[in-house]
């Protein structure tokens, strides 16, 4: 299981490493996010400031909503609301951060965006290894929407016991709901 994960991950990140169309495709992505209902309904965001290679859901910063991001903190992520884009900080991994002065968030969201390298039709997820979102979500309520590229929809992701589901995949050109 292991090693297949390791291939999946060192073929997503590969893929990343050649998009030159990110800020086009983000703007898709962020077209099929704020007409879905449930965007409109949620008020407490839990999103991602983008790594490279990855949709930026957040740009431009939507005024409408309570926006929560994360801060590593040891072995883990804890939520922060933010309320624009220029709070936050160089971080962990070279991720933009909130600062630990910001309110922590309740981990009680309406929506939760989940990164992820890849996705499949049933709400795996293939993350960057460290397991951060998988202890992150076993505490957290709201409806998981894993957010991506379309050729990030694979049609297995491999599974491990700690590995937890999205209810919703959201790429530029649809929303799956997940299923078995």
């Amino acid at each position: 299981m292991t090693d297949d994960k390791a291939a999946l991950r060192a073929k997503m990140r590969a893929l990343a490493g050649t998009r030159a169309d990110i800020p086009i495709l983000s703007a898709k992505l962020r077209g099929q996010l704020h007409s879905w209902p449930l965007w409109q309904s949620s008020v407490a965001v839990a999103a991602f400031a983008p790594l490279g290679g990855e949709p930026d859901a957040l740009d431009p910063w939507p005024e409408d909503k309570r926006i929560a991001l994360p801060r590593v903190s040891g072995d883990g992520l804890v939520f922060h609301w933010v309320a624009h884009r220029n709070d936050l900080r160089p971080g962990s991994f070279g991720v933009p951060e909130p600062p630990s002065e910001a309110p922590p968030a309740e981990n009680e969201f309406g929506l939760i965006l989940v990164p992820g390298l890849a996705f499949d039709p049933r709400g795996g997820r293939l993350g960057r290894g460290k397991g951060f979102y998988d202890r992150f979500l076993a505490g957290a309520g709201g409806v998981r929407a894993g957010v991506c590229f379309d050729d990030q929809v694979v049609e297995d992701v491999p599974r491990e016991a700690h590995d937890l589901r999205m209810d919703f995949v959201v790429t530029p050109s649809s929303i799956y709901r997940c299923g078995s």
